[in-house]
């Protein structure tokens, strides 16, 4: 007999955080510090206020020109922090061209399903600065939680019940205002071990504060993991404990990546073509025309490696670098070879550029319309000295976990380089 009983949704809580992150405002976003590429994780950051926002992310040189320089030192340390794994948060001024003055702010931790990355959020929180800067004496309590944009709730500590929480708890848990002054913590936290309750409790009698992870089970009886942050507080001689949440992103974000594979030789190419050549250019060029017809490959880029001299030179062939000089020079720092080097890359690809936080993106790949990219690093004697790259003008154009294109080739290649390059000297 067949099950003609129709099955419940499989991941309630994986929609629920969905529509969770579309109504935050601001740029929820996820860096993946290996591969240097950025994800937005809601449509903020399409939005028009967000269009503005997400270079500061994206551009290292937007920064620099916009966040008022008494800020700028610290919003480079969360930068540093995030690149490392690990939690921040900041609060920074931007100067529009208007001269208008903006407050935004910056909180970010490691993503818990993704070793290699960091998520956060950006938010334009020039309201709420103004609003705290403008206020004449003690705000009231439910001005102050309304004044924060993650979930709050204050909590009678003599019998743990709700005592206010402001929109974005209401929303996070499914209540309204009434309902949820109900609610006691002990109901919104019964999905946690009854040790990690006693611990916080322990933790507050001798500290005034406590912070970890929680499940907070909402009025559907859906579990979030969030990040809490619980502090005693005392107000009209009524004491309270200020819940703050940081609802946590456990979705996945789908890179797209092809498994078509990568470019091998054209079988009409003839490797004797590379030892006619006479320079680095054209020894790219001719590399170009072992490509197969329908290669997305439109230009190749070589960069030769100078890490003690914190310097790259780079040589580019195709439609993408037209009539570039060779050895144009850029710094190693924020180099695809240097994130090589630092993570012990075999290879390192990019899918989208237009997602990527790295300098040498911006600069050198951006601006010629280049979409995708894989690079094939070489050392000798274990030191990185030569990068060759694959350029494409379409995304999502190349395999990582495939060999590289046109690998049959890459000694011949190599030979015939020192060659080019021993004729320079």
């Amino acid at each position: 007999m067949s099950d003609s009983v129709s099955q419940p949704d499989s991941f309630p809580e994986e929609k629920l955080l969905s529509s969770y992150l579309e109504m935050l405002p601001g740029i929820v976003w996820r860096i993946d510090i290996v591969g240097n590429e950025i994800t937005f994780l809601n449509k903020y950051a399409t939005s028009p206020e967000g269009e503005k926002v997400r270079a500061i992310l994206q551009n290292p040189q937007r920064p620099k020109e916009i966040i008022v320089p008494e800020d700028r030192e610290l919003f480079q340390h969360s930068q540093q922090l995030i690149r490392n794994r690990q939690s921040t948060s900041c609060s920074f001024r931007v100067r529009e061209k208007n001269g208008e003055v903006k407050w935004f702010k910056l909180v970010s931790m490691p993503d818990p399903v993704h070793t290699s990355c960091s998520i956060g959020m950006l938010m334009d929180v020039t309201a709420h600065a103004e609003g705290i800067l403008n206020s004449a004496g003690s705000p009231k309590l439910s001005t102050k939680i309304n004044m924060v944009d993650d979930p709050v709730l204050l909590v009678r500590f003599v019998d743990r019940s709700v005592y206010m929480a402001n929109s974005a708890a209401r929303r996070l848990l499914g209540y309204n205002e009434k309902k949820l002054t109900t609610v006691s913590l002990q109901e919104l936290l019964r999905d946690n071990p009854d040790s990690d309750l006693y611990q916080i409790y322990e933790g507050l009698i001798f500290s005034d504060h406590w912070d970890g992870d929680l499940r907070v089970t909402d009025a559907m009886g859906e579990s979030h993991q969030c990040s809490a942050r619980i502090q005693a507080i005392s107000r009209q001689e009524e004491h309270l404990l200020w819940i703050t949440l940081s609802h946590r992103n456990d979705c996945t974000a789908c890179r797209g990546i092809p498994v078509r594979g990568n470019e091998a030789v054209s079988d009409k190419f003839s490797s004797s073509s590379l030892k006619r050549c006479s320079s680095v250019k054209a020894l790219l060029k001719t590399m170009l025309r072992a490509l197969p017809e329908n290669s997305p490959t439109k230009s190749l880029l070589l960069s030769r490696i100078f890490i003690k001299k914190n310097a790259i030179a780079v040589t580019g062939a195709g439609s993408s670098f037209g009539n570039d000089p060779e050895d144009l020079a850029h710094p190693y720092e924020g180099s695809i070879a240097e994130s090589i080097v630092r993570f012990g890359q075999p290879n390192h690809v990019v899918a989208e550029t237009s997602k990527s936080i790295k300098a040498i993106d911006w600069a050198l790949f951006i601006p010629r319309g280049i979409r995708s990219y894989y690079a094939q690093p070489f050392f000798t004697d274990g030191i990185l000295t030569y990068v060759l790259i694959f350029c494409s003008t379409q995304p999502d154009s190349y395999d990582p976990d495939s060999e590289a294109p046109l690998l049959e080739l890459h000694q011949e290649f190599l030979a015939n380089l020192e060659r080019c390059l021993g004729k320079e000297r």
